[in-house]
């Protein structure tokens, strides 16, 4: 082989494969792909494989443990989950309140309170 470079212009041939990668341009994620965007939609469903949720499970949840949003992490709710434990810290403890009230409303089947995070009924 010679060692004269290419016209210019000219490609220099394919890059080095790496990782499994063929070369090529990389792929673009369309729309709202990437890491910002959540794991499952609320609209598409629940994800593959996700069970019911029982009703007295999370009425229960949220009395005992609902200051710690135990209950929403266990109906899929993790950000209101997370959002809950910073209240309850940031207020020593007294939004707890909140779980309990929400714990309650599971149990007497209020509207807002009839499903989980993806819509699917909570079950008796």
């Amino acid at each position: 082989m010679s060692n004269i470079p290419p016209p210019s212009g000219a490609p220099l041939g394919p890059p080095p494969a790496q990782g499994g990668y063929s070369g090529g341009p990389a792929p673009v994620p369309s729309g709202n792909a990437g890491l910002l965007s959540p794991r499952w939609n609320v609209t598409d469903g629940p994800p593959a494989g996700w069970a019911p949720k029982q009703k007295m499970v999370a009425g229960l949840l949220g009395i005992f443990l609902g200051a710690w949003g135990i209950h929403n992490f266990y109906l899929g709710n993790s950000k209101k989950g997370i959002i809950q434990i910073v209240a309850t810290i940031v207020t020593c403890g007294i939004a707890g309140i909140w779980g309990l009230i929400e714990g309650i409303l599971i149990l007497v089947g209020n509207e807002q309170a009839r499903t989980d995070a993806y819509g699917v009924p909570l079950t008796d």
